[in-house]
This record gives structure tokens, C-alpha cells and sequence, in this order.
């Protein structure tokens, strides 16, 4: 029997532990808040250091990279011949938190992972405990399947991606410690597809200053009066209304922004086909915040909005920044009293995440393909993953990485009741095992 079809018989035979394994790491509460620091990763990790120990990876890195000790990584690495290609398979093990205010619109406990009509519910079902159980299973299918690797392979569970830290202390410092290869495949939730770029994000806050007064003193704000009665921004002037001005900026930019920037891979509902499942019109300014008000008996002398706004992989984030300080500008001297008071634009704020970019002819990428199709029977699909990762910091650091895994952002992910299909589970497996074959190569 060819190697790759006693591997995939094998994660066949294994599908109800492969699936009792991720129920059992989604117990293992590692949330992150996004704020850094905040990561409370240690009670999974010192689990898959257990697992990585169990399989049998001939070292196993476990060590912490944050200033309390409290935080560990771990990569599990099998030992080639030194006459292959070393590949990473990579997730994070954190998890975003579950509010108290969210818990009564989960079906089941989100806290252990539950099988239900084909899906494994749980925190992290999809994002990335799905993938990261799949390379853990792939990679222990190859060795008890008797296949011995020509090149390194590495698997790496890390911490902080949540709370933008994989830049400091989650994937980049395990690259930095010396954990690196010449591909790198990061497990977040893709449908199943390849994904070779991602977007870019960031947030901006916009202040708009207005004057209160009081609300008995509205209809002269906001109507002219006789000559001689005050009126207009010599009363008041109502911050709220002003600010509605530049939402109305921001949804016409948007608009603009999909129909300039286009992408065979990112945005472009799939390439080359069949088409993606995770659809286009991704360039946006999200009005994620909006503050306004100073008293509940005023006139609102104040309103801040906090944007997110995701823009494509070919421009620099100062390119984005630039062009919205622009039309800000230019909306404000359209008005007598934006244009003596300039609303504050403050950009980046709370996060910048770069995107990344690999060429859909990358070596790296053909062999995915490849490894999709001899593992499943089916042609792979090419798009572009529809928010921010740690591959980031792995191309930045040098090597070069693709996002592919099972579930969706559309299946409960930061949100009530995520979940990944089994079925899409146990492809990834299959096709993460294959990748290991094709990449590092057997002896």
C-alpha cells in the first residue's frame, strides 16, 4: 500500500480519537483578551507538551517567551535524514474569551467540546484548535504509519495571536529561537481552501468637537431665528450631527475602495476556479465604536468614532492613512464650523496588523495543491483569508506561509457557538499529513 493512502486509512480508522482529542484540547481554557499580556495559555500548552511527548517528536521545545514566565510555546520537531525540505505546521492555542452576556445563545457548553449533528461545538473549534489537532494527528499518523522523513518537520502550538503578540512572543520568537523551515502552512479557519494573502488591518479614532448646551436651547442649535436672537453654533453645536457627516464619507469610501482595488486571489471570490465559499467585498471601514455626549441634558458637545478598516496586501497601511486624512480634510472645509474646529484623526490606533502575501506559483503553494488533491481527489481552491494571522510573522521572519485549515469565520468564530465540521476536520488532516510526505519527502 502507497504511504499516503496507509496514512489517510489510518486518520480514516482514527476519525472518533481524532475527534475526542479536540473535545478534550477545547477543555483546556486558554483565552486571550486581546490585550497583550493577558494570554492564559499555560494549562493547554503543558497538554500538548504532553501529547508532543507522546507521539514521540525526537525534541520537544517548550519554553517561555513572556517577561512573568507564565506563557509558554511548545514545537515538537521529527528529525529528517537532512536530505528534504523542512516544513512548519503552525497554530495558536489561544482563544478569545466567551462573555457572560453571550453564554445563554450557546447551545451547549462552550467550554467542552460537544459532537452534534456532524460538528465539533466548542472555543476554539475553528480558530485554531481545529487545525492545530489536525497537524498534531497528521504529523502522528506519518510516524505510526512507519514513514520515515528526508526533510525536518515542525509543529508548533503558539500563544498571543488574539492579542497581536505572535509578533513578539508567539510565532516570530519561535522562529527567532531557531524554529524555522522553508515553508510554513498556519492553521487558521479557511474553509479548507488556500489561502495566499491576507488583508491588512487597522483602527483609527476620529474626534469631532462640538459645543453643548442645553437640550431646552436645541431648536436654536439647530434652527435659524430672528435677528437678533441667537442661533447656530453660537448656542451649540451638535457633535453627533457632524459626526454623521463622516460616517456618510466613510460608507461612500468603502464603496469606492472594492470597485478600485481588485485581486485575482484576495477579494475576487475565488481564483482559479471553483470559487471560494468566503466572498468578496473585503476593502471596509467598520464603525466598530461611536461615543458621543457629555450630559443627558446637553446638546452632545463631543462624539469619537473608532474605525477598523482593512485595506489590500499591495499598499503600505501609510498609503490607507494618508488618503482617509485626506477626504477628512477636504470634507471639513465643506463646513463653517468643521472647517474653524478640525476634527482630531488619530491613526493607527490600539492595532496595526500588516498583511501578508505569497505568490500563488510559490514552490510551497503548488506542493499544497498538490498534496490537497492526491489526499482528497478534489482540485484545490486558491483565495485570500479574509482577516489578519500569524503567517504575518512568519513571512517577516523569513519564511514563507500560507493559511489553510478547517472551519470558517462565518462558522461562530468570536462569536456564540463555533463549531467545525467533521468532515472538513478530518480533510485537513489527511491534507496536512500529505503535505508532510510531499514537502519534507520520505528516505
Amino acid at each position: 500500500m502507497e504511504i499516503l493512502e496507509k496514512v489517510c486509512a489510518y486518520i480514516d480508522q482514527k476519525e472518533t480519537d481524532i475527534s475526542d482529542f479536540l473535545c478534550t484540547f477545547i477543555t483546556k481554557e486558554s483565552i486571550s483578551r486581546g490585550v497583550a499580556g493577558t494570554g492564559e495559555e499555560l494549562k493547554a500548552q503543558e497538554w500538548v507538551k504532553g501529547q508532543f511527548e507522546n507521539i514521540g517528536f525526537s525534541d520537544v521545545d517548550y519554553w517561555f517567551p513572556d517577561e512573568k514566565q507564565k506563557r509558554p510555546n511548545v514545537v515538537g520537531t521529527m528529525k529528517g535524514s537532512g536530505k528534504g525540505r523542512s516544513l512548519i505546521l503552525q497554530g495558536h492555542v489561544d482563544v478569545v474569551p466567551v462573555p457572560d452576556s453571550e453564554l445563554e445563545l450557546w447551545k451547549s457548553d462552550p467550554w467542552k467540546g460537544t459532537v452534534r449533528d456532524g460538528k465539533i461545538y466548542g472555543r476554539g473549534s475553528s480558530d485554531t484548535k481545529g487545525g492545530l489537532s489536525g497537524m498534531i494527528w497528521a504529523a502522528r499518523a506519518v510516524k505510526e504509519c512507519g514513514a520515515e522523513l528526508a526533510g525536518d518537520l515542525l509543529v508548533a502550538s503558539t500563544i498571543g495571536e488574539e492579542s497581536q503578540e505572535g509578533e513578539t512572543i508567539g510565532a516570530a520568537a519561535a522562529v527567532k529561537r531557531g524554529h524555522d523551515a522553508s515553508f510554513a502552512v498556519v492553521a487558521e479557519p479557511t474553509n479548507c481552501e488556500i489561502h495566499t494573502e491576507s488583508a491588512g488591518v487597522f483602527m483609527f479614532q476620529l474626534i469631532v468637537q462640538g459645543k453643548s448646551a442645553h437640550t431646552a436651547a436645541r431648536n436654536q442649535v439647530i434652527f435659524p431665528q430672528r435677528y437678533g436672537i441667537d442661533a447656530g453654533s453660537v448656542v451649540g453645536v451638535d457633535a453627533v450631527s457632524k459626526m454623521k457627516l463622516f460616517l456618510d464619507l466613510f460608507e461612500r469610501l468603502e464603496r469606492q475602495w472594492n470597485h478600485r482595488w481588485r485581486s485575482k486571489v484576495l477579494g475576487s471570490g475565488g481564483y482559479p476556479i471553483p470559487l471560494d465559499r468566503q466572498g468578496i467585498g473585503l476593502f471596509t471601514i467598520n464603525p466598530s465604536l461611536i461615543e458621543g455626549g457629555t450630559y443627558i441634558g446637553s446638546v452632545p458637545g463631543s462624539c469619537t468614532l473608532t474605525c477598523n478598516v482593512w485595506y489590500p496586501s499591495w499598499l503600505d497601511v501609510s498609503e490607507v492613512i494618508d488618503e482617509l486624512g485626506d477626504r477628512i480634510h477636504a470634507l471639513s472645509q465643506t463646513d463653517d464650523w468643521l472647517r474653524e474646529h478640525p476634527p482630531q484623526f488619530k491613526a493607527p490606533v490600539f492595532q496595526s496588523w500588516r498583511p501578508f502575501r505569497v505568490p500563488v506559483d510559490h514552490e510551497g503553494v503548488k506542493a499544497l495543491a498538490s498534496s490537497y488533491e492526491s489526499a482528497t481527489g478534489e482540485t484545490a481552491i486558491h483565495s485570500g483569508f479574509k482577516a489578519t494571522c500569524d503567517a504575518t510573522w512568519l513571512n517577516e521572519n523569513g519564511v514563507p506561509a500560507v493559511t489553510f485549515g478547517p472551519g470558517g469565520l462565518e462558522m461562530g468564530v468570536h462569536g456564540a457557538n463555533e463549531y467545525v465540521p467533521i468532515e472538513e476536520f478530518i480533510r485537513c488532516t489527511k491534507v496536512y499529513a500529505a503535505m508532510i510526505l510531499n514537502w519534507c519527502g520520505v528516505k
